[in-house]
């Protein structure tokens, strides 16, 4: 399972409105959990311009702890990623989104923890729903 963005910030940040049910899944599942590299960057890029760098930090390395397999992404994802964003240009989807739905396609993952609706749009399963 794919973990996004959204997901890790709904983890840490007490104050976020899917804090708990974040919390209450990611301890209650037993998902072989994946994010990739890049993700950690808009993770920490996120909760820089939002609280400061010690938090910022301690999202970076919880995407590295070792509990989450890291994938790269391959030059070929760029080019699926920028597909997807022709496909769905009726939506505001990050490009950091569409990265992750390409690697996603090319490793058959197809279920993302996350609390961002254009996974869903992209035809995913999110979860927890």
């Amino acid at each position: 399972m794919l973990v996004d963005t959204s997901a890790v910030i709904a983890l840490f940040d007490d104050h976020d409105q899917w804090h708990r049910e974040a919390k209450r899944f990611f301890d209650q599942e037993d998902f072989s959990w994946v994010t990739v590299d890049v993700t950690a960057h808009e993770v920490y890029t996120r909760v820089r311009y939002d609280r400061d760098c010690t938090h910022a930090l301690q999202h970076y390395d919880f995407l590295r702890s070792g509990k989450i397999t890291v994938i790269s992404f391959a030059r070929e994802d760029e080019s699926s990623a920028r597909t997807i964003l022709e496909k769905y240009s009726d939506q505001k989807i990050s490009f950091h989104d569409a990265l992750c739905a390409a690697v996603m396609l090319r490793i058959g993952a197809y279920r993302a923890f996350a609390f961002d609706k254009h996974f869903w749009i992209m035809g995913f399963e999110m979860l927890p729903g």
